[in-house]
């Protein structure tokens, strides 16, 4: 064991009391030092974080400041009438280091439709900015709130009122004049102006073919270009370029030389409804976008090679249908006429009895008889009938005429007595017409009035001869040179007194009449002359004249139907209401209705779907003059002017209540006339020059116009997918006007109507702040 001295271990004994007593000496001295140290680093490092701090929330604090800026103005936008809102820039605890700015025309917003500068809406961009203490700027702009660095580094910090998506650019701007204080600034909106840019923006954007976008391009000029590209990118998803790429296709392109982010939208991103190489947009004109046009006469066939179908539809330009001409119709329903006086004055010279010709046996006088007893059988109660015979019977008595009495009458109503009387009839000696002639009109001048129609039928069946041709033969003081020029004096007195003078000529050969004798008495009494060469002829001649005397002067509404059809079916016209009473033929399963009834509850029209490519012929028909293809003529109540001898008169308008469908035929092509907008020259030459209505019937231009469709300004105003097709139907053999029908046809959509809402909108608020 080895141990130690004793005064070695008192050694380090002592030695180790004298190293504690330093130990605490040093340890104070480092103590103080660490805590002296510790001091000025929080003096010199907290100064710094306490500073950093403050900056902080000084940059927070102008933000939020200029986010509630943004809220109060956001109210502005929503309004619909003017008013203010007020907004500050120092809160109670918080201090303004630097003065807010309002900025205008601090860069703008451009908006151009299908590359079109004349459809293009320029809006500046005005801001409100405010500097932080660390030389940010915090920035109001286009609705939204930005940071824009000392740098010249921006950043969005709300999204403005700028939206690009799925095809569809809204911008809601505000354009701010005035001045902006830190404390109590006033907003006022001003409604009234605020909607007058906004429809002004738009109507620019939006005009002539810019109505339907085929592209939009949405330009932003500002310093913080770059953080508004990054909001279209994040709108759209598009990459940023530095330019545009080539072709047509969508794209978003940053400048840095010109500090502007712009965004194009190309037809495929726009939204479908806009594609008019899909859609059901038509314009008959043959348009870009249209595969194949065909308008001709026939009809119209649209195609877009896009497997579509389009809705057809037709109707009249004016909403009373007025086809139809100024006749005589006999045996019309419910068509009153004033009663008749008809005064028959038959040849009673002795070749009245010869064989008639063609018959056989019977004598002229006997088919005279019963031509004459079958011409009543038109007449009605109240009508009245008498008989004169002429011929000459010698030298010295060379005028008689002999009057026929029924009943004692010399103008009867008794038709059946009347029958008897014409038996009494003789044949002896040569013919005299004058004689005859001047007893009938002596016998309606006295025994008739102006209440009543007045007739004379003279029926000769050879010339005037025989004794005293030349003689001298006075007329209420007048002298003639024989029976003709007597005759024919006479009638022209008749007509003047109100009398109709018909003259039939009645024999095998023509040349043993005089017909130019004939025809001239006749026109001078303002009736016709007719011609028989046989006694069916001559019952045929009196059953026209009796048809032609008794009827009344009307408006008659010729029946007519129109008919569209395609490859696959007929589509007959429809009307809206009850249609029981409105004539009508059946072709097929198809029911054609008489679209021109005036009494028929509502104007016609067609409407149906055809597919792509499909021809939609139209066509119509109606019936030929004299009977018109109508086998009933009905009274419809009304009455219409039209112009008679006697100046302007009145007159029934009638229908027809029973078509007859083997009397109708369908207009030719020559008939049919379409006009495109292209075709204004020609329908305005048409209009003005060529058409010519009659007194009753609304005049064509006028039609037009009340439809909105024509005016000499413009012309004819037309949309894309109309036309115009003037049906020319039948009229009158000696008429001088025509029976023109316009039809507007509509096929698929327009361009002008079927505007797609929504692609563009632009909302401009007018703002002035009071600070």
């Amino acid at each position: 064991m080895c141990t130690l001295p004793m005064n070695r271990r008192g050694l380090i004994a002592s030695n180790v009391g004298a190293d504690r007593g330093v130990s605490e000496l040093l340890g104070y001295v480092l103590l103080v030092g660490i805590v002296m140290t510790g001091a000025v680093a929080i003096v010199i490092f907290g100064a710094s974080a306490i500073g950093g701090l403050q900056e902080q929330q000084d940059a927070e604090a102008t933000q939020t400041m200029m986010q509630e800026v943004d809220s109060r103005l956001a109210t502005l936008s929503t309004a619909s009438e003017s008013r203010a809102v007020g907004f500050s820039f120092a809160e109670t605890d918080q201090t303004v280091q630097r003065s807010p700015d309002l900025v205008t025309d601090s860069g703008y917003v451009n908006v151009t439709v299908n590359g079109n500068g004349t459809c293009s809406a320029n809006v500046s961009l005005d801001s409100i900015r405010l500097e932080d203490e660390a030389g940010t700027t915090i920035v109001y702009e286009a609705g939204g709130v930005w940071r824009l660095s000392e740098n010249g580094a921006a950043s969005i910090v709300t999204p403005p009122t700028v939206s690009v998506q799925d095809g569809q650019v809204s911008l809601s701007l505000t354009n701010m004049t005035g001045s902006v204080a830190a404390e109590d600034n006033q907003a006022i909106l001003n409604a009234t102006s605020s909607a007058a840019d906004s429809t002004t923006a738009m109507n620019q954007l939006l005009q002539g073919d810019c109505q339907r976008p085929d592209n939009v391009t949405v330009r932003i000029q500002s310093d913080m270009y770059q953080a508004w590209g990054e909001h279209l990118a994040g709108e759209t998803g598009y990459d940023t370029r530095s330019s545009p790429p080539a072709g047509s296709g969508s794209y978003l392109v940053v400048n840095d030389g010109t500090e502007t982010a712009t965004i194009r939208l190309n037809q495929s991103a726009l939204p479908e409804r806009t594609n008019d190489a899909k859609n059901n947009v038509v314009d008959v004109t043959n348009a870009s976008y249209m595969d194949d046009v065909t308008v001709t006469s026939d009809g119209i066939s649209v195609s877009k090679d896009a497997n579509n179908s389009y809705t057809v539809y037709a109707e009249p330009v004016a909403d009373d249908i007025e086809i139809g001409s100024v006749q005589k119709i006999s045996s019309a329903e419910n068509i009153t006429r004033p009663p008749l006086d008809v005064v028959f004055v038959v040849d009673e010279s002795g070749s009245m009895a010869d064989p008639s010709p063609g018959t056989g046996g019977d004598r002229k006088y006997e088919d005279a008889r019963q031509a004459m007893r079958t011409f009543t059988t038109y007449l009605d109660d109240g009508d009245r009938v008498g008989l004169v015979g002429f011929r000459g019977t010698g030298y010295n008595r060379p005028y008689r005429a002999h009057t026929f009495r029924s009943n004692g009458r010399i103008l009867t109503g008794d038709f059946g007595k009347f029958h008897s009387t014409t038996n009494k009839t003789t044949y002896n000696s040569n013919t005299y017409t004058a004689t005859g002639m001047r007893r009938a009109n002596e016998i309606l001048n006295t025994r008739s009035n102006a209440s009543r129609n007045k007739y004379i039928v003279m029926l000769t069946d050879g010339k005037n001869e025989g004794y005293n041709q030349n003689q001298d033969f006075y007329i209420n003081g007048n002298i003639k040179n024989g029976p003709d020029d007597a005759t024919k004096r006479i009638a022209t007195l008749a007509h003047n007194s109100g009398t109709t003078v018909f003259t039939i000529g009645f024999g095998s050969s023509e040349s043993d009449l005089n017909p130019g004798f004939l025809n001239q008495t006749a026109l001078n009494g303002g009736g016709e002359y007719y011609y028989a060469a046989n006694a069916s002829a001559l019952e045929s001649a009196f059953e026209s004249l009796s048809q032609q005397i008794t009827s009344t002067k009307q408006v008659g509404h010729l029946p007519l139907s129109t008919n569209l059809s395609s490859k696959t079916a007929a589509y007959p016209p429809q009307i809206t209401g009850n249609v029981d009473d409105i004539a009508n033929v059946t072709t097929g399963n198809n029911t054609f209705l008489n679209v021109n009834d005036p009494t028929a509850p509502s104007t016609f029209s067609h409407a149906f779907t055809v597919s792509e490519g499909d021809m939609v012929n139209f066509s119509a028909m109606t019936g030929q003059p004299p009977d018109w293809g109508c086998d009933n003529w009905v009274s419809t109540g009304q009455t219409t002017a039209i112009n008679g001898t006697d100046g302007t008169e009145s007159a029934p308008v009638t229908r027809c209540a029973r078509m007859n469908k083997s009397g109708l035929k369908e207009l030719g092509e020559d008939e049919v006339t379409v006009f495109t907008s292209e075709d204004a020259t020609l329908l305005e030459d048409n209009l003005t020059n060529n058409w010519k209505t009659s007194e009753w019937q609304t005049n064509l231009t006028t039609v037009m116009k009340n439809r909105g469709l024509y005016n000499r300004t413009n012309g004819l105003t037309l949309e894309s997918n109309q036309v115009i097709v003037a049906y020319d139907f039948p009229q009158e053999a000696d008429s001088e006007t025509d029976n023109i029908m316009l039809m507007l046809y509509t096929v698929g959509l327009s361009e002008e109507s079927a505007k797609p809402s929504g692609i563009v909108d632009i909302d401009i608020n007018n703002v002035r702040i009071e600070g």
